[in-house]
Parts: C-alpha cells; sequence; structure tokens
C-alpha cells in the first residue's frame, strides 16, 4: 500500500520538483511522502520518493536507499541463490514487491518475478529516466507511453539512458514426469505454505464459492487464519446463492454486496481512473473486484485475499480447451505459460491499483513463486486433461479439493469467469448497446 517514484538526469532539470510531482499524483497510494536525493558524477542527480497512507513511510535500513513497495515473504535464501546481497538477491525473494535504489551513481529497478505490484518507467524529452508506481504521473511530465518494467528484470538507468542489467524472468521448463497421486500430495503442501506466508490472519477473501476462491478459504480456515468472506453481483445472480450454501458448509462468515445495474453503471469512471485502461476485458473483471475492495474496506479488514493466477497455471480459461480439443494437450504448456507472464498486465497491476485505492493490500497465494515454479513443471494434460472427448480444465487442482473434502458442488462446477458470474458483462454490453457505441468506445468516454 505505497507509492515508489524514481528519477536520474541532470542537476538542472529540477528532478525534486518532478519527483514531488509525481507523489501528489499518487495520493490514492499515499498522501505523505519523502524523499531522497543524491548527487552524482558530472552534474547528474538522482531522486527517489516514497508515499504511504500512514506518515510511518522509511526507506529501508542498509547501506543504500531502498524503496519498496509490497512485501517479501521469506528472509531465507533460496537454494539456487549466489552471490552478494543486492537487487538481484532481493528478486529472486518470493515475495510481491517492486523497489528502486541508488547504486553505483546508477538508478535501479526491478519487480518480484510474478509481477504482482506495478511499476512503470520510461525517458522525458530532456533525457532523464523516471520511474513510478502508476502510469499517470509519468505521462503528466511527458512521457508518451511509459512501459512495464518487466518482472523479474533488474533495470539499471544512468543519465545516459538504461538497459537491463540481469534477468530472472520467468523460463518455461520441461515438463516433467509427474503422477496425479504425488502431484496432489505437493500441491497441497505447497499451497498450504502459500497461503500461509501470503494471507495474514483476519483477511477478507473474494468468494465466488468457486475452485480457485474455495481452496483459499478451506486452507485459510483450516490454517486458522480467521478469514472474511466476500461476494458481489448482481442482485438475483445465482453465484450469490452458491456462494453463500459454500461459505456455510466451510463454517465461514460470508458478506454479501448485491449490485444494481446502476451501481455498476455509477462506478466506471472510478475503475477506468484507478485501472489506468479502458481494455474491456480488464474493466468487465475489475468492477466486482472495485467492489469487493469497497466491501472489505467498509468492514474494517486491511487485506482481501483472490484467486489470480491459478487460470493461467493450471489451464482454467476457454481458450485452453479449444486448443486441447483441436490439437491435443501436447501443446498447451507454451499457451499456458505465456498466459502466467501476461498476468502481470492483464491481472495483478490492475487489481493492485483496485485494492490499494480502497486502503487494502492485495494477496494472492496462488502467485507464491514457489508453487508458480512447481505448477509450471507438471504435465500438460494434469493441468488440461483430455478423456475421450471431454477436457477438465484445472483438472489437478480439482484433485486437490477433492482430496481436501471440499463438496461435489465445487469440485465439479464449472469455470465462469468473474464479469459474466457477477453479472457486470451482461450491465455493461446492455448500456453499450442502449448507446449505440461498442463497449470499447463506451469505456474510452470516461477518460475524457
Amino acid at each position: 500500500m505505497t507509492g515508489i517514484c524514481g528519477l536520474i538526469g541532470r542537476e538542472l532539470d529540477d528532478l525534486e520538483s518532478k519527483a514531488k510531482n509525481i507523489l501528489s499524483l499518487m495520493r490514492n497510494r499515499g498522501t505523505k511522502s519523502r524523499r531522497l536525493s543524491q548527487s552524482v558524477a558530472d552534474g547528474k542527480k538522482i531522486v527517489i520518493g516514497i508515499c504511504d497512507p500512514t506518515g510511518a513511510l522509511s526507506f529501508t535500513r542498509q547501506a543504500v536507499p531502498l524503496a519498496l513497495d509490497g512485501v517479501i515473504f521469506s528472509d531465507d535464501t533460496r537454494p539456487n541463490q549466489a552471490g552478494p546481497a543486492g537487487p538481484s538477491r532481493l528478486i529472486q525473494t518470493p515475495g510481491a514487491f517492486s523497489f528502486l535504489t541508488s547504486l553505483q551513481n546508477q538508478l535501479i529497478a526491478g519487480r518480484d518475478i510474478i509481477g504482482q505490484k506495478p511499476l512503470y518507467f520510461g525517458q522525458t524529452q530532456e533525457g532523464a529516466v523516471a520511474f513510478a508506481s502508476l502510469r499517470f504521473p509519468l505521462v503528466s511530465m511527458g512521457i508518451r507511453e511509459p512501459e512495464p518494467v518487466p518482472p523479474g528484470k533488474v533495470i539499471r538507468a544512468t543519465a545516459r539512458g538504461y538497459e537491463v542489467l540481469n534477468d530472472y524472468s520467468l523460463k518455461q521448463p520441461e515438463d516433467q514426469s509427474i503422477d496425479e497421486s504425488d502431484a496432489t500430495r505437493t500441491l497441497d503442501e505447497l499451497f498450504t505454505e502459500a497461503v500461509g506466508r501470503v494471507v495474514p490472519r483476519g483477511s477478507g477473501i473474494a468468494f465466488s464459492g468457486g475452485l480457485d476462491s474455495a481452496l483459499v478459504a478451506h486452507v485459510a480456515k483450516r490454517s486458522g487464519l480467521e478469514p472474511e468472506l466476500i461476494s458481489v453481483g448482481l442482485k438475483g445472480q445465482q453465484e450469490l446463492g452458491h456462494a453463500e450454501r459454500t461459505a456455510k458448509s466451510f463454517g465461514l462468515h460470508l458478506d454479501i454486496s448485491e449490485l444494481s445495474s446502476s451501481d455498476i453503471l455509477d462506478s466506471l469512471p472510478d475503475v477506468v481512473q484507478i485501472i489506468e485502461t479502458t481494455d474491456p476485458v480488464i474493466v468487465g473483471i475489475s468492477v466486482p473486484i472495485y467492489f469487493a475492495c469497497q466491501k472489505a474496506r467498509e468492514i474494517g479488514l486491511n487485506y482481501i485475499a483472490a484467486g489470480q493466477l491459478s487460470d493461467e497455471l493450471f489451464g482454467g480459461y476457454g481458450k485452453f480447451e479449444e486448443v486441447a480439443l483441436r490439437d491435443g494437450t501436447e501443446n498447451l504448456g507454451r499457451e499456458m505459460f505465456d498466459s502466467v507472464v501476461a498476468a502481470s498486465v492483464k491481472d495483478f497491476d490492475p487489481g493492485d491499483k483496485l485494492a490499494v485505492a480502497a486502503g487494502l493490500e492485495l494477496c494472492c497465494p496462488f502467485a507464491y513463486l514457489p508453487l508458480v515454479e512447481y505448477a509450471l513443471k507438471l504435465p500438460s494434460a494434469l493441468r488440461v486433461n483430455r478423456s475421450d472427448g471431454k477436457v477438465i480444465r484445472k483438472y489437478i487442482l480439482r484433485k486437490l479439493a477433492a482430496h481436501l473434502g471440499l463438496p461435489d458442488s465445487v469440485v465439479d462446477r464449472p469455470k465462469k469467469a468473474v464479469q459474466y458470474s457477477s453479472g457486470v458483462q451482461k450491465v455493461l454490453l446492455k448500456e453499450a448497446k442502449r448507446k449505440g457505441v461498442s463497449l470499447g468506445k463506451m469505456l474510452e468516454s470516461f477518460t475524457s
């Protein structure tokens, strides 16, 4: 629940004022701010800024300043890590974070390997390189197309430009020969570890009663984390009744927000501004998350957990079923891997922005790095199973749910995207049709 920014350029470019302006434009990430400046060689300067909502902000106590947005789940070094501590060691640690630091007259930036916290960068017309947690502040200073810092890559910026210093981004592994029972047992261990590390006690869980949110809720309950379940949807949606019955079977309390069509439409200006995109698919997914975050904050929570990355890792999308039916499961590994890599922009950036704007931290146990690395090694046929012309998406997750004793109504429930299960997409398309424009054009009208 923090905003960070950094600039490197000429002293005379007044980088302090630029950093102050960037931080002021990230007020929904924190109204209290602090900046550190450092003069470097040849009349150049580095400025790093940080903002948070509490005023308890600080740069971590290191030999060099480190502005960190997010959380690190473990201080332990991983078995494959080597070399001295520093940005390269940090970026390989399981966590959900982005960071900026200065090192040897250079500005260094990075994001966790999955890319769960937003960070953008670009170069001004004067030649300064600037980074920020949101796109808009960079656009406001003349950077036309800010780029996301690639997850898992350490970016080095100097007064002359920027380059990739180290690359620890995800690489597609070879499928390993892992049988169903071993996979189920290991996923149980890893997912329990993930929930324990990622989801704080007393967190909210965005809960539909579907496979992903049910697994998070069940394991959180089993781990003694006392989660609070939250469901949102258009009044009368069948999914709300299913969520209520499932929560009751878990012995957990469920807060339900029933939305009207006007509630959904009235939220669009806020949602589009917060997520910084008018992509119809991303907006459709974001509206239910927006209301879940609002509800979580209303009932006094500080964290909200969600099932992000499950569909990408375990083959939940309809496109994976189409490939499996057409070509078999042998070619699905690449499709699912590419989807995991794309989730940073499509899922995590908007989800984080919505949560932070509501004063929350988003927690995503399916994005826990050891779990991701293991899931990517699973045979494609364990993630998307094809047998006798029938395809079962998320096959091994369903086996895990059955292993944990979840009800058949969850284990066998077909995947339904949140924008459809919540009724949001129907409302958006109906309104666009009423206005006689495409959904994309309607959403673009909220940016002017």
